[in-house]
C-alpha cells in the first residue's frame, strides 16, 4: 500500500512540475525538485517498516502500564494516512490548488501526530522510525503554506 500511494503521487505530480509548479513563487527554503522523489521513497519504505513493526511486534504494555492500541486501530489509521497522502498529491498537483492542498496537509499533519502516538504506544522503535515522516510532513505544511501566501 505504501508503494501504491507513492506511485499514485508520482503519476499525479510529474505532469504538473515542468510548467505549473515551476511557475509558482516559492520560498527560499524550497528544496530542489530532484530531492522530493528520493526523500519520499525513503519515507514510504520507513512507513512500511513502521506499520509492520507496530502491528507485529507490539509491546505488552506501555511505561504507564496501559495496553497498546488494537492492531485494527493502527491499521485503520495508517490506511487513512496513506489515503490523505494521495489526496494531497491530487489536491496540490492534480488540481493545481495549493490552498486545498494546505487544508489536506493540516488534516494529514494532525493524523500524523496521532499515528506517532499510536506507534509509540504499540512499539517504540516503530515510532522512532516514523519520526522522519512526521518531520517531513511538518516541513511540507510550512512549504505549502508559504506557497499559498506567495501566490
Amino acid at each position: 500500500m505504501c508503494y501504491a500511494t507513492a506511485a499514485y503521487g508520482g503519476i499525479v505530480t510529474t505532469p504538473a512540475i515542468p510548467e505549473w509548479y515551476a511557475s509558482l513563487n516559492k520560498p527560499p527554503f524550497n528544496p530542489p525538485n530532484w530531492l522530493f522523489a528520493p526523500v519520499w521513497s525513503v519515507l514510504y519504505t520507513l512507513l512500511a517498516f513502521c506499520i509492520w513493526m507496530a502491528t507485529e511486534f507490539q509491546q505488552s504494555a506501555t511505561s504507564e502500564g496501559t495496553k497498546p492500541p488494537a492492531k485494527k486501530t493502527i491499521q485503520f489509521t495508517f490506511v487513512i494516512l496513506l489515503f490523505l497522502n494521495g489526496v494531497w498529491s491530487w489536491a496540490f498537483f492534480g488540481q493545481q490548488n495549493p490552498s486545498l492542498g494546505l487544508i489536506v496537509l493540516i488534516i494529514l499533519l494532525a493524523l500524523s501526530y496521532f499515528t506517532f502516538w499510536l506507534f509509540y504506544r504499540a512499539q517504540i522503535f516503530a515510532a522512532w522510525l516514523y519520526l522522519p515522516y512526521v518531520l517531513w510532513v511538518s516541513f511540507a505544511a510550512i512549504l505549502n503554506a508559504s506557497i499559498v501566501v506567495l501566490n
